[in-house]
C-alpha cells in the first residue's frame, strides 16, 4: 500500500513540475525549426496510470487516441467467475470497473478511442472463425465507447498490417466487422525495457520525428498482460516529454 502512495504521490509531482526546455537543442536534432504535424497515440490500456496521461494531456492541450484492449473492460466475464468463486476474478472485477471509470473519461474529455483486440495476439495467427469472433467480441465489449465511425482497431504488433500481403484476411475480417484499421508511422518504444532510462525514449521519439516529419506516433500507457499496472516510466515522463517534443512538433487531432 505505501508503495502505491508514493507512485502515485510521485506520478503527481512529475506532472505538476514545469520543465526549462532548450528548444534550440531538439531543432538543431532535426536540423529545422518546423513543427511537423504529429498525432499521439496509446495502446493497451486502460491501466492505473492511464488518468496520470490524461492529466498531462488536459494541461498541454492535446487530443490523443487510446486503443484499447478489450478484455480490460469487459466487467461481465469477472463478475460471473467471481461469483462461481474465484477470489482472483473477484479482484479483476474491481480493477475492471476502475478501468471503465478511467475509459469513460477518456471518452468525456474528447479523445478518441478505438480498439487494441480483444486479446493482446497475433491476429494472423488464428483460424478465420475464432479470428472473426475475436474482433466482433472486442467490438461488442467497446461499442458504447468508441468516438468515431466507423469504429477504430490498431492490431496487436501491428500483425496483419505490416504483413498484410501475407495474411490479407485479418484486414478483411476487420473490415466485414466495419471496423478501420490505423497503424502508426512513429514509435516511442516506450514498451522496451533497455529504453526506460534517462531520456532514451525521448531522444527517440526526436529523431521519429525529424525523420518522418508527419504520422501517428505510438506510446503505451497499459502493460498488454496486466489488468491494471501501466507503463510507469511513460507516465512519469510523459510531461516532460511532451514540452521537449513540441519544440518541433505541432499536435494535432486524428482525422479517420
Amino acid at each position: 500500500m505505501f508503495l502505491k502512495i508514493f507512485i502515485i504521490f510521485y506520478l503527481f509531482l512529475i506532472t505538476s513540475v514545469t520543465f526549462a526546455i532548450d528548444c534550440q537543442t531538439y531543432q538543431r536534432q532535426c536540423a529545422s525549426s518546423e513543427k511537423y504535424p504529429i498525432h499521439l497515440s496509446f495502446d493497451d490500456g486502460p491501466a492505473d496510470v492511464t488518468a496520470t496521461i490524461l492529466d498531462v494531456l488536459k494541461k498541454e492541450k492535446i487530443k490523443a487516441t487510446f486503443f484499447v484492449i478489450a478484455n480490460k473492460v469487459d466487467c461481465p466475464v469477472y463478475k460471473n467467475a467471481c461469483d462461481a468463486g474465484d477470489p482472483n476474478a473477484c479482484y479483476d472485477l474491481k480493477i475492471c470497473r476502475e478501468n471503465r471509470k478511467i475509459l469513460q473519461r477518456v471518452k468525456n474529455e474528447g479523445h478518441m478511442i478505438g480498439s487494441h483486440g480483444y486479446q493482446h495476439i497475433h491476429h494472423s495467427k488464428l483460424p478465420p472463425k475464432k479470428l472473426r469472433r475475436e474482433i466482433q467480441r472486442s467490438k461488442q465489449v467497446l461499442k458504447n465507447y468508441f468516438s468515431t465511425q466507423p469504429p477504430l482497431f490498431r492490431l496487436p504488433y501491428g500483425d496483419g498490417w505490416f504483413n498484410r500481403q501475407q495474411y490479407p484476411d485479418v484486414l478483411k475480417a476487420l473490415s466485414e466487422q466495419g471496423f478501420q484499421h490505423i497503424a502508426w508511422e512513429m514509435s516511442a518504444y516506450d514498451w522496451r525495457r533497455s529504453d526506460q532510462q534517462g531520456d532514451k525514449i525521448l531522444n527517440t521519439v526526436i529523431n521519429e520525428i525529424c525523420t518522418k516529419k508527419r504520422g501517428t506516433i505510438l506510446f503505451h500507457d497499459g502493460v498488454h498482460n496486466q489488468i491494471k499496472v501501466g507503463r510507469l516510466f511513460t507516465a512519469a515522463n510523459i510531461g516532460r516529454w511532451i514540452p521537449a517534443m513540441k519544440c518541433v512538433a505541432k499536435f494535432v487531432p486524428f482525422q479517420p
